[in-house]
């Protein structure tokens, strides 16, 4: 999967701490890839290679809990299905935000409690649209309250 980490449209953004994001994929390629991209538009990043190890991470690392998921669904371990599950019947969990980056064409059924479903090859610009959209909502509801 190739991913242009620069375009005109595109500019770098300063890190904010606040904006952790976690890239679950078993490809180590486009976990990279994605984490490069992330990295350079300001964002931290947290890698896990499948959702067994997501979800361990998402229970460990607060208060750098991240403000939104980049999930792949076909992986081993626990893939990307499971772990959806999971995070729903998780009282803290099902708060974070999950967007869906997978080779698969969208399924039929909705997934729920999905902020997007993208399919690979993807576009960085809208993926990363997303990812800042929700951030920052998140970033507004934590200083509301």
């Amino acid at each position: 999967m190739d991913i242009v980490i620069e375009t005109p449209r595109m500019p770098r953004r300063k890190k904010a701490a606040h904006e952790t994001v976690l890239v679950v994929d078993d490809d180590p390629q486009i976990r990279e890839s994605l984490s490069e991209l992330l990295d350079y538009k300001g964002y931290s990043v947290l890698q896990a290679e499948n959702g067994r190890r997501a979800l361990d991470m998402l229970k460990t690392v607060p208060p750098r809990t991240p403000c939104i998921v980049v999930l792949d669904l076909a992986m081993p371990v626990l893939d990307g299905h499971q772990f959806l599950k999971y995070r729903a019947e998780d009282p803290i969990l099902r708060h974070i935000p999950v967007v869906v980056v997978s080779a698969n064409p969208r399924p039929p059924q909705p997934l729920e409690g999905i902020e997007a479903y993208l399919q690979k090859p993807l576009e960085p610009e809208i993926l990363l649209e997303i990812i800042r959209r929700t951030c920052d909502e998140k970033l507004r509801q934590r200083k509301s309250v």
